[in-house]
């Protein structure tokens, strides 16, 4: 080797984790069964007498409960993503060597 070849560039770290495209993916689903769920729920509860207005209320309180935890969740892995990137954190799942 002669010292006027340029160095070896050096390999970054990445994710290679699918789970945040499976949580970007499916928290619209989970969002409509929620709602979906509570709506049951809401009709089935002894003793519970809610009008349509006071069931569709409750659905939409828990299709935003799960919007909501569904983004604040893909926050925290961009974060996560962006440390791995800069060499500050440890991937949860390496990339295979290039």
């Amino acid at each position: 080797m002669s010292e006027s070849q340029p160095e070896a560039a050096v390999a970054t770290e990445s994710e290679n984790s699918w789970l945040g495209r499976g949580v970007a993916l499916f928290t619209p689903v989970f969002a409509v069964f929620a709602g979906w769920l509570a709506g049951i729920v809401a009709q089935l509860v002894p003793g519970a007498h809610l009008d349509e207005a006071q069931v569709t209320t409750f659905m939409v309180a828990a299709m935003t409960a799960t919007l909501g935890s569904g983004w604040k969740w893909l926050q925290g892995w961009q974060q996560h993503e962006r440390l791995v990137a800069e060499g500050k954190a440890a991937p949860v799942k390496s990339a295979p060597p290039a």
